[in-house]
């Protein structure tokens, strides 16, 4: 009988198949997050005050989808630790090969042991750049209120001791993490709880020896609460003492005012703000400081930015001309558009705009046929909006058809030298 050989892989070769399939896991984490967020959704929005059906029976049937394993109780657990479970070489190889441990996630269901989660991967991980997501999003924790009951002192619920114990672990890790901030190339923290939001935010608001200077995406995502994180005018900003490279930058639920302008001036390529100054539980108080003046003050500090999405509510935009010179998309939604957009499009020169989107909520719909007035104005002044693409969403469905045609008329129909590289349009999308 001829004798077989076991031909063992090269190092080479296994550390080629681990990280190939660490990309399938990442996949596989993404879904993870949709199918979580997929039941908070047809309840919640984020525009929306209170939740579809009632708070009590959302929690009742939150409870009966995680007892039944309709919604996943954790992420799946890491590749690299499944693998290094299987042998002695396998541990070993991966253990002793830093750019292997380059992703980092972290999900407050790990309690306790985040923290040396994080701590092991801080070692394995070496002098590599790293990218580290942080959810800290138990859909219990969002409690929505009645803005009337919190005025009269009422209607918050008490804290839990959960959502009290996973505060205390969610500071730990981002101290440890902190302390490298130096090799952050990503950040994604994402939270239902205002408690963790600020808890986070001020710990990435303290001095560090290393500045964070190769951070290039930065997403901050307080969601699904009415509640949204403000900033006072006498906090400190995000890293303070760096200027970290950001092109992209996600603040949901989140003020602008928490990242300093001056701190990704030059960088910031895209950048998406949804925020809602009236809205956050300090709304009426001076401490904020002027939120309009800061937001007009940091965007006019963007020199490089090429999209810009604003969910946003604002009584006006009557500010100093701000440019931003290569914008070349920019997308709006509002409850109250009617207030502050126009003059927001008036007030900003954005020569290299072409792709404009408005969508209004279902507060601001009688406003939405005025807003098309103005800006059939817009699209024929003297400084006009050269736009190819004019997408409009939510739009009361009794919209004047002359207006719309006028709109469309007065779209540049010279795009390109070249006829069929032209993506002249008009989208449209009434809601009664």
């Amino acid at each position: 009988m001829a004798s077989s050989d076991i031909v063992r892989l090269s190092d080479d070769i296994l550390l080629m198949i681990f990280k190939l399939v660490c990309e399938e896991h990442q996949a596989a984490f993404d879904d993870y997050l949709q199918k979580e967020n997929v039941f908070i959704s047809r309840h919640w929005d984020d525009w929306g005050d209170d939740f579809d059906g009632g708070y009590e029976q959302w929690r009742f049937e939150l409870a009966d989808l995680l007892s039944s394993g309709n919604i996943d109780d954790s992420p799946s657990r890491s590749v690299l630790s499944q693998a290094m479970s299987v042998c002695k070489h396998w541990y070993s190889l991966l253990s002793q090969t830093p750019s292997m441990w380059t992703v980092l996630e972290i999900s407050f269901r790990e309690g306790a042991a985040a923290l040396e989660h994080a701590r092991t991967f801080l070692q394995r991980s070496g002098s590599c750049l790293i990218q580290i997501t942080l959810l800290w999003d138990d859909p219990t924790w969002i409690v929505p209120f009645d803005r009337d009951e919190i005025a009269s002192g009422g209607g918050l619920l008490p804290t839990s001791r959960e959502e009290i114990m996973a505060g205390v672990h969610l500071g730990m890790v981002i101290q440890e993490l902190y302390a490298h901030v130096h090799r952050w190339r990503e950040f994604t923290l994402r939270t239902t709880s205002i408690t963790h939001t600020y808890q986070a935010l001020s710990l990435m608001s303290r001095p560090s020896v290393h500045p964070a200077r190769e951070l290039d995406k930065l997403h901050l995502q307080f969601v699904h609460n009415p509640r949204h994180a403000a900033h006072y005018v006498n906090e400190p900003s995000l890293f303070p003492g760096s200027a970290p490279p950001v092109r992209d930058l996600l603040l949901f639920g989140i003020s602008w005012a928490w990242p300093s302008s001056s701190m990704m001036s030059f960088n910031l390529v895209n950048l998406r703000i949804h925020y809602n100054p009236c809205n956050n539980e300090d709304g009426g108080n001076l401490r904020t400081g002027p939120e309009v003046k800061m937001l007009s003050q940091f965007l006019g500090a963007l020199v490089n930015l090429r999209t810009l999405a604003l969910e946003v509510d604002l009584e006006s935009f009557d500010t100093d001309t701000v440019e931003l010179p290569r914008l070349h998309s920019l997308a709006i939604k509002s409850g109250s558009m009617t207030s502050w957009a126009v003059e927001f499009l008036q007030n900003v020169q954005m020569p290299d705009l072409r792709i404009l989107t408005l969508c209004v909520t279902a507060e601001d719909l009688d406003g939405a046929e005025g807003l098309l007035d103005k800006l059939v104005n817009l699209t024929n002044s003297e400084d006009s909006l050269e736009l190819d693409e004019l997408h409009l969403f939510h739009f009361t469905y009794f919209a004047d058809a002359e207006l719309l045609h006028r709109l469309y008329t007065q779209m540049p129909t010279d795009c390109s030298p070249h006829p069929m590289d032209c993506q002249i349009s008009l989208s449209l999308d009434f809601r009664r």
